[in-house]
């Protein structure tokens, strides 16, 4: 049965239904498309929070903490919303999906309308209409069937969407909530910021404004450090607190805590107790090291400077541990307690010994691993630089002995380490054996007291360990020898120099008087020219000069030498309060027109006589002037004697002869060649490498003797005439010289006798690099090994520095002027930040700091005692002299005088010199000469030769002396030949 039409129109409705949930369901879609994009929006802003919270974390280290808060809970909402739109994006998915099933449905329903229209216009076969509208029944049926299922589907669907809706509107209002609290936040963050950055700054302030010395009661690094400056730059420990303290003042900041000067002084020792240990850090890691020293004496006490040369690392590279820079660092000043060389060696050890003490103490150097020995670091001694005086080349000498015990003792340690006990106690009982032998056999031995026997004991000890060093060392290869009994002295280049100036003058002085050519004019000295001048009114007359007068006459002196040194002590004296100084610099910047000061002859300076000669030829007019300028200013209107003595010097040929010959020989050699010397110590040049140098110096002087036109000729030039052929120094001293030669007296023949002395001397003093020698025959590696510097200007210079420290600080002591001085010089500083990286190691210093005081007055008193011991000694050796003097007077006055020459000519022994005292005593004129060590045939015929005088009346074997007289009179054998030796040696 067809359907009717209201079946149809309920048919109808269900589809505009269906069509309706369809709508409802895109409107949905809709719905969920604007909340993605406000989720979107959302996230936009909280990015852009994200932004200005980490803005307000980068502004204040404060504020950071609470917006990493709020950044990390933005994070998190961002990982939810992230979490919600993966899931909108499955809902989106599965509203696609349904959309599709709406349009399968919808066709469905289309199909069927298509279906009631064909049962409509189907009426008019009803058996067929009525089949096919049971079939098209059973259809709708199936089709309402499966859309009321599909829409009950999609009813409970939707109302699952719509309660997700629901919980994700209520998240998102939550979330609206929060970005409208964090956008609360972050308008009151400036505020905050404000108050914070404005709590910092007070407390910064606050921080600012106070500097504490110490912490925790000990004085800090800083403080420390700004204390050795202050000393440093020459305050005074007095004046440390307060400097500190107005400085900080100054810069508005308030100082806590007190320094005095006792903690002043601590500081400063500590300074040189951590030098002490950089030394031996240094000594322990370099192959090998080399030695400079200098001496001079200070308010009559004698010190000794000295320096050590090796390879040291690089504190400022962290990378790196191994040597690889060359210094030269300063091992301090120290007292001695005489001049001898066997005291400046023991102060050598001394030096050493307290370096390898403070050394193994210190908690760096347990740290380091393996302790040093004294005997290691002599081993590592390759040579000595010094200048050329004997005393430092005996000193040179006595180190190089022991550098050879140094190295017998430490082979000899090393075999006694392969050997066994039994082969131990073999070897020591074979020398027990000869020690007790030598000593006289086992009686004498026991009668020995038990110091004594372990004197010798020690000593038999040291000489088994040399001997089998001794034999260690034959047994190494000749490379292996080379290497450890290398030692090599090199002498100053200045003093080489120096001593050839002085060698080349002495001879051109001397030649005025070989070749009887009046020299340059006298310039006595205020009390004997006098005498001099009555001399030669006594000549003038035709007298004889008195003893006196001969005496003044060959005491003064003439000559370049010492005009310049009269016109040092007139324009630059050491003596700020003698001579002329700022007058005399004022007047020639005013009528010269150029700043001067004149050479520090007055403190004998390097090439100072040389540069005075070459300023007084090159301004002799203006020098005359201002001599005229002193005489016109003055009351009397006259010269005092010194200026006399310029005056007439600057007015005399023969002085200004040799004037320009010091000049010509400084442009020629002294300047070119102290240029190389400096040079090469400015580029750390090796003096073991300037031999060819050297020898080029000598090869010059011999060319200019050979033919001085190359000097003085007309086509004279810097190229041929000067070491190096570079540009004269001073050209218009050279032009001035060459243009007075015609008119200065022999002058060839002056320069000629100065070159010739100078290059005899020279030859002398670089005996070091003669072929052959030492250093001529070291290969590369040994003279790396013993590199030295090319001058001693480190000692020299820091001799001069105590010197003018001493009198501008008297009250610093010793300790305290090396402290500082191998503090800064060294570079402590570094070394201490590259290597003190414990705690301990400060502590250590502090420590040591307090200890060490004391030491200025130990070492005084210890000064003083040697030089009373001294006196002791010397005091007996006179008593015991003068004890054997008497002894000799009595048996002399019991001794008759033996007149006959037969018996003279048969005495011997004791008794012949008896008698040659006797004749001494007696007055016997032709014995001057002869003592006791003079051969027995001589003393005797002298003898028989005083009795022929005694013949002739010239003197007589009658006369009675008294003690008094037998009290002056000296002879050979009254002295101590080896306490004479003991006191010359004192003296150098």
């Amino acid at each position: 049965m067809p359907p009717n039409k209201a079946a149809l129109k309920k048919a109808g409705e269900k589809g505009r239904a269906v069509a309706a949930v369809k709508q409802a369901i895109m409107k949905e879609t809709n719905s969920s498309e604007q909340l993605l994009a406000r989720l979107t929006h959302a996230q936009m802003q909280i990015a852009d929070l994200e932004a200005l919270l980490s803005q307000q974390k980068a502004d204040y280290s404060a504020l950071e903490i609470k917006l990493n808060k709020s950044q990390e809970y933005c994070s998190n909402l961002k990982q939810e919303l992230a979490i919600w739109k993966e899931k909108h994006r499955i809902v989106y998915h599965d509203v696609r999906m349904l959309r599709q099933s709406t349009k399968r449905t919808s066709s469905q329903h289309n199909d069927l309308e298509e279906q009631v229209k064909l049962l409509k216009s189907a009426q008019v076969t009803a058996a067929t209409e009525a089949r096919d509208s049971a079939r098209a029944m059973g259809s709708l049926i199936k089709v309402n069937n499966e859309l009321s299922h599909s829409i009950a589907n999609w009813k409970s669907q939707i109302e699952f969407m719509k309660s997700k809706f629901n919980l994700q509107k209520t998240e998102l209002q939550t979330s609206k909530k929060k970005v409208i609290q964090l956008q609360k936040t972050c308008r009151r963050a400036v505020k905050v910021k404000e108050n914070a950055v404005f709590a910092a700054t007070r407390k910064v302030a606050m921080t600012r404004t106070q500097y504490h010395l110490q912490k925790k009661g000990v004085f800090t690094e800083e403080t420390r450090n700004i204390v050795r400056l202050l000393i440093k730059a020459g305050c005074s420990a007095k004046y440390i607190n307060e400097v500190i303290q107005t400085i900080l003042q100054t810069a508005g900041i308030k100082t806590v805590g007190t320094i005095s000067r006792t903690t002043v002084s601590r500081v400063i020792r500590e300074g040189f107790i951590a030098a002490q240990i950089q030394l031996g850090h240094e000594m322990k890691m370099t192959n090998s090291m080399t030695f400079s020293a200098d001496g001079t004496s200070h308010r009559s006490v004698n010190y000794n400077s000295r320096h050590v040369h090796l390879l040291v690392e690089d504190y400022s590279s962290p990378e790196s541990s191994l040597p690889t820079e060359r210094v030269t660092r300063f091992l301090g000043i120290r007292s001695s307690k005489d001049g001898t060389s066997q005291e400046a060696v023991a102060d050598w050890q001394k030096t050493m010994s307290d370096i390898v003490d403070l050394y193994n103490r210190s908690p760096f150097g347990k740290r380091s691993g393996g302790l040093i020995r004294l005997v290691d670091l002599f081993v590592k001694l390759a040579g000595m630089n010094s200048d050329h005086c004997a005393k430092e080349k005996k000193d040179a000498a006595l180190l190089k002995e022991i550098k050879e015990k140094a190295v017998y003792q430490s082979l000899g340690e090393d075999v006694l380490l392969e050997k066994t006990s039994a082969e131990i106690n073999l070897i020591y009982s074979q020398a027990e054996e000869a020690m007790i032998k030598k000593a006289g056999g086992p009686r004498k031995w026991k009668l020995l007291t038990p110091d004594a026997q372990a004197e010798q004991k020690a000593a038999m000890v040291e000489t088994v360990i040399a001997d089998l060093g001794k034999d260690a060392l034959e047994m190494l290869s000749d490379h292996e020898k080379c290497t450890l009994r290398l030692f090599i002295w090199a002498g100053c280049g200045c003093h080489k120099d120096l001593n050839t100036v002085k060698g080349g003058y002495t001879t051109m002085s001397q030649w005025w008087a070989k070749n009887k050519v009046k020299g340059p004019i006298l310039l006595a000295n205020r009390d004997n020219s006098p005498v001099v001048d009555e001399m030669n009114a006594a000549l003038e007359q035709g007298n004889t000069p008195t003893l006196a007068q001969e005496r003044a006459f060959e005491k003064s002196t003439r000559g370049a030498i010492k005009t310049a040194e009269i016109a040092g002590a007139i324009f630059n004296h050491k003596d700020d309060k003698k001579g002329h100084h700022d007058l005399f610099r004022w007047w020639w910047f005013e009528h010269v027109g150029i700043p001067f000061t004149f050479p520090d002859t007055s403190n004998n300076r390097f090439q100072s006589y040389c540069d005075a000669a070459a300023v007084l030829l090159l301004y002799t007019p203006q020098f005359i002037q201002f001599l005229q300028h002193l005489r016109d200013n003055k009351k009397s209107g006259l010269f005092n004697h010194m200026e006399a003595n310029l005056w007439k010097a600057l007015h005399d040929e023969p002085t200004m002869a040799e004037f320009a010959v010091l000049a010509l020989y400084a442009e020629s050699i002294s300047y070119p060649y102290m240029k190389a010397i400096r040079t090469c110590r400015d580029t750390k040049q090796n003096v073991l490498d300037l031999g060819p140098l050297h020898h080029r110096v000598h090869s010059h002087m011999l060319k200019i003797i050979n033919n001085p036109e190359i000097l003085i000729g007309p086509d004279s030039t810097h190229e041929n005439a000067s070491l190096d052929g570079e540009e004269w120094q001073n050209p218009l001293v050279v032009k001035k010289v060459l243009e007075m030669i015609p008119s200065l007296p022999y002058f060839c023949d002056l320069l000629l006798s100065f070159f010739n002395g100078s290059a005899h001397t020279w030859v002398r003093f670089i005996s070091e690099f003669a072929p052959g020698g030492l250093i001529d025959e070291a290969t590369v590696e040994e003279k790396e090994l013993a590199w030295m510097p090319t001058t001693n200007d480190e000692n020299e210079g820091a001799l001069g520095s105590f010197r003018l420290l001493m009198r501008l600080q008297p009250q610093l002591s010793l300790l305290s002027h090396n402290a500082m001085t191998m503090f800064f010089r060294n570079n402590t500083q570094a070394f201490m930040e590259a290597k003190f990286t414990e705690k301990e190691d400060f502590e250590f210093l502090h420590k040591m700091g307090r200890v060490s005081a004391g030491e200025e007055k130990k070492r005084k008193k210890e000064l003083i005692q040697h030089r009373d011991a001294i006196q002791a000694k010397k005091v007996a050796n006179r008593q015991k002299r003068q004890q054997k003097k008497q002894e000799r007077k009595d048996m002399i006055a019991q001794t008759p005088i033996i007149t006959d020459k037969n018996l003279l000519m048969n005495l011997k022994g004791k008794a012949l010199h008896d008698m040659l005292q006797i004749f001494k005593t007696y007055g016997a004129p032709n014995l001057a000469q002869i003592n006791q060590k003079t051969k027995v045939a001589l003393i005797r015929q002298s003898l028989v030769d005083a009795i022929d005088l005694a013949d002739e009346g010239k003197w007589s074997t009658n006369i009675q002396f008294s003690s008094e007289d037998d009290s002056n009179t000296q002879s050979g054998e009254e002295f101590n030949w080896e306490d004479i030796d003991e006191e010359q040696e004192e003296d150098i």
